[in-house]
């Protein structure tokens, strides 16, 4: 059996997925599984009132050490309460990278200070609204094990990368996932 016979790319190669507030916690878990399904990973840091660190640094250094095994992110940054940088932030990371095949926006919990529930979902708004027409956009309510969010998915976007066509099954856009 040759070598070339027995390789299969990982699932997700070839899938572009930006992953907003990608530098932290649940963001965080989401983009390593991600990368590691074979997705180009657009890890995005999002600036916000409160927030203590360097969304733009957090996103660099995630980025380094995901390229340190292999695997291929890219960073950016956006204030997450700027609209039309959110809004512009797709056809940014289609023009680096491809045009984005899915979108995760990680929405902090209800009891989050400085409204920043209402911020992410205004966010994940405006990413959804930016997307290419057949993009999937995911929106995480953080409430469950930040494991068992990312299995969820990369799950989802398994689900909706297969090479079935179009007419067979046209795969849900928007999908809202809650721990």
């Amino acid at each position: 059996m040759s070598h070339a016979a027995s390789y299969a790319p990982p699932p997700l190669d070839g899938c572009v997925v930006l992953v907003v507030d990608a530098t932290t916690g649940t963001g965080r878990v989401v983009t390593a599984r991600l990368c590691a399904a074979g997705a180009a990973v657009a890890v995005v840091g999002a600036g916000h009132r409160g927030r203590g660190d360097d969304a733009a640094t957090n996103a660099a250094f995630l980025c380094k050490e995901l390229a340190g095994i292999g695997l291929v992110a890219l960073p950016y940054q956006v204030d997450a309460e700027d609209t039309e940088a959110v809004l512009a932030l797709p056809a940014q990371i289609a023009a680096d990278i491809g045009p984005p095949t899915a979108a995760v926006v990680i929405v902090p919990a209800e009891d989050a200070p400085y409204g920043l529930a209402d911020t992410f979902r205004a966010v994940s708004a405006a990413v959804e609204a930016g997307l290419p027409v057949h993009a999937v956009h995911i929106e995480i309510d953080q409430e469950a094990r930040a494991e068992d969010l990312a299995r969820s998915v990369v799950d989802r976007l398994l689900g909706t990368s297969g090479s079935e066509s179009e007419s067979e099954s046209e795969p849900e856009s928007s999908t809202s996932i809650r721990g």
